[in-house]
């Protein structure tokens, strides 16, 4: 189980260590998810909502362009902490592609944000050669950086799937787990 250390005047650090601590997926609503074998079931619904979490943040992503929780605003919200090191991130591109291209931009936000501490042109040119089509945040500071200290990552990969109302309602779904996460929600609609 991974250390947590929460900061003062967010979420309370009990919501977020349960939240994080076990990989888990809830149906919106706060309920279990519909029996699927390739989406495991959890207690109940978190607690843990993104506007509380990003409340402060404005996060400038590789092309330039800040992010804010208004951008979030009635939209599934993926948040994908890798690293260009990672393999299992890697291997979860091609989930990740699928996503961005089955949903509307306007729908479902993925925002990678890369816990690498290389400069930023090289991120960007590891990005072309991925062929990444989603925005990736960077700051140059790993975990240490606003982003990854405010969901408490230490280390990737991590991926947080919050629903239209901002609740957290998946946590570390990778590839097919990830896949199911985002069809029940959309199901739902």
């Amino acid at each position: 189980m991974r250390r947590l250390v929460f900061s003062p005047g967010s979420v309370p650090a009990a919501i977020l260590t349960l939240a994080l601590a076990v990989p888990s997926v809830v149906a919106p609503g706060g309920g279990p998810v519909p029996a699927n074998p390739d989406v495991p079931e959890a207690p109940g619904n978190h607690g843990v909502r993104l506007a509380d979490l990003w409340a402060d943040l404005a996060v400038r992503d590789l092309d330039g362009r800040v992010w804010t929780v208004a951008d979030f605003e009635g939209r599934v919200v993926l948040l994908e902490f890798w690293a260009t090191w990672c393999a299992p991130c890697l291997a979860d591109f091609p989930h990740l592609e699928r996503a961005r291209a089955g949903h509307d931009e306007q729908d479902l936000v993925i925002l990678a944000i890369s816990l690498d501490r290389l400069g930023r042109d090289d991120l960007r040119s590891f990005r072309r050669r991925q062929a990444m089509t989603w925005p990736v945040l960077f700051d140059g500071l790993g975990a240490a950086g606003a982003v990854a200290r405010r969901f408490q990552v230490e280390y990737p990969p991590r991926s947080l799937v919050f629903d239209r109302r901002g609740r957290l309602v998946a946590v570390d779904g990778r590839g097919s787990t990830l896949d199911a996460a985002l069809r029940v929600l959309f199901a739902s609609e």
